[in-house]
């Protein structure tokens, strides 16, 4: 395995990148069986016993405890029971320990290869990244980018953890046209949820799309909002407080469950799961969101945005942002005598899908993929020149 540039979990993400670049790339087995295998092999029995029942830290610790309550968010009427949890939650405590032991060894055998990890959140890439970073290796992270055919590529993270700047200043320092095109088209989402059929929708709402709960966006970037029901509670409040607005909700396609049955209807809360997302926005006067890729969508399509969350695009004169419910009051109220400030709004698009984001998909990567996350993790590129610039400039006015 020695002698490659990226060291990679062989996941379902990454599948074509490691096809692609099998040169360069070396993907490690992050099953259990493989796991258990390959201690067993390296270590023998007494190892793979000291491994399975020896505290593997608190990092893992917390890895296994963030992917029990993922399930317990998917699966409530499984993993609710406590015996169920209790179980599951040792299990996986060990599997972490088993596949972190696997990933520390791997990483010996080829001590100049960085790492790439695909998201960093979910099990088995975020033991990757524990590992990497305990053992201080270079990690970058990938995930699908904010616009069709592109890719987040950040040594910081992924979404609001990634490294674009939240500075206005730092856009309004460019020239638009060089910084390219706007994206043309967004992402399709294809409903996956069964419900009455497509709702009629009134003449003038505001959107709030819904967001997948047991995701990063919301258990780790989402401050006040717990989850959708929630969120539902939040613009319950807001439609009684105001009075007279119409909201429109779709729920997120990827997530099986629906909070129609839980909730107390409102005569202006509309679900609308059938309709598509693009025109939703199109339709919209405002749109509402944790941090949803939606909310960069809508502004793209000039539309005022109030997020509530922790947002890549959280940058003052583009979005209203408000951190609790008195806020979003606030915010909401301030919709008709404010505006997004169009020239910004102009730098930022383009600087994310011209510069931020990279070209291409890890299903059928760009053949130069490679040479652009390595530059990326280096800061060579024209994102991390123009970032370690402006702090330049910061710390010298």
């Amino acid at each position: 395995m020695g002698n490659r540039d990226f060291i990679v979990c062989r996941t379902s993400h990454v599948r074509g990148f490691v096809a692609r670049f099998q040169d360069r790339v070396a993907a490690l087995p992050s099953d259990l069986k493989s796991a258990v295998k390959t201690v067993l092999k390296r270590k023998g029995l007494s190892g793979l016993l000291r491994t399975v029942f020896v505290n593997g830290g608190p990092v893992l610790d917390e890895l296994a405890e963030r992917n029990l309550k993922r399930r317990q968010i998917r699966f409530r009427a499984v993993f609710s029971n406590p015996l169920v949890a209790w179980i599951y939650r040792k299990g996986t405590r060990i599997q972490c320990r088993l596949i972190a032991a696997v990933f520390e060894a791997r990483l010996e055998e080829d001590p100049q290869a960085s790492v790439v990890v695909f998201n960093g959140y979910l099990m088995p890439d975020s033991i990757l990244a524990a590992v990497a970073t305990r053992e201080k290796r270079r990690v970058v992270f990938l995930e699908k980018g904010f616009f069709p055919g592109t890719l987040q590529c950040d040594p910081h993270g992924i979404n609001h953890q990634s490294s674009l700047p939240r500075d206005p200043d730092f856009y309004l320092a460019f020239d638009p046209a060089e910084l390219g095109e706007k994206p043309t088209a967004l992402v399709k989402r294809a409903s996956k949820l069964k419900d009455d059929g497509p709702a009629a929708l009134p003449d003038r709402y505001v959107f709030v799309p819904f967001q997948v709960p047991s995701d990063m966006q919301i258990l780790a970037l989402s401050p006040w909002i717990r989850d959708m029901r929630h969120l539902y509670d939040e613009i319950y409040r807001l439609s009684e407080a105001e009075g007279q607005s119409h909201f429109v909700i779709k729920e997120h396609p990827s997530f099986p469950l629906s909070i129609r049955a839980e909730v107390t209807p409102h005569p202006r809360i509309h679900f609308a799961n059938h309709h598509d997302t693009q025109a939703l926005i199109e339709g919209a006067d405002a749109v509402i969101t944790v941090n949803s890729t939606v909310g960069l969508e809508s502004v793209l399509l000039e539309k005022k945005v109030i997020t509530l969350g922790l947002a890549p695009y959280d940058i003052e004169g583009l979005v209203l942002k408000a951190a609790n419910g008195a806020e979003l009051l606030t915010a909401f109220r301030s919709l008709d005598s404010w505006s997004p400030d169009a020239d910004l709004r102009e730098r930022v698009i383009r600087y994310i899908q011209n510069v931020f984001l990279l070209q291409g998909e890890l299903k059928n990567p760009d053949p130069h993929l490679p040479d652009m996350i390595a530059a990326r993790l280096a800061g060579t590129d024209r994102h991390g020149q123009a970032v370690a610039a402006f702090a330049a400039a910061k710390r010298g006015s």
